[in-house]
């Protein structure tokens, strides 16, 4: 019996506002709040480490991007067991996929860098009343 999963993704779409930044930043916060949440554990390592906010959001997003490869990993290896229910796969498409996993790893990890730097840019025009993109 084969069975074929489809997942449709949302495309991500950067914040057009500081508004829908501040929102973001709010919602990480918030679930930072509570203990055991990947935010959390990250929030409190930066911290204690003394990183800068691009800093800290960069490194949320560096683990965020390492557990959902750990996450993947795991998946694949579970489907691979002699005991697993799943179509064998072909040497050459686990290649083939294991590429495109790590270049949209990679393409993920870029935008949130730019997104950083974006925020962060935002923020210092916030408060130092400088209008974005003019020193």
């Amino acid at each position: 019996m084969d069975a074929n999963t489809t997942v449709w993704l949302v495309k991500p779409e950067p914040p057009h506002r500081a508004d829908d930044v501040a929102a973001m930043r709010r919602a990480i916060e918030q679930d930072g709040t509570r203990e055991g949440t990947l935010a959390a554990d990250c929030l409190g390592a930066a911290r204690a480490s003394g990183l800068s906010g691009e800093e800290t959001y960069l490194f949320l997003a560096y683990e965020a991007l390492l557990r959902l490869e750990e996450t993947h990993q795991r998946h694949i290896y579970l489907n691979d067991t002699p005991h697993a229910d799943a179509q064998t796969y072909e040497p050459h498409a686990v290649s083939r996929f294991a590429e495109q996993v790590g270049r949209e790893v990679g393409r993920l990890v870029r935008r949130v860098a730019d997104l950083v730097v974006r925020t962060e840019r935002v923020a210092a025009a916030h408060f130092t009343r400088t209008p974005v993109g003019r020193g």
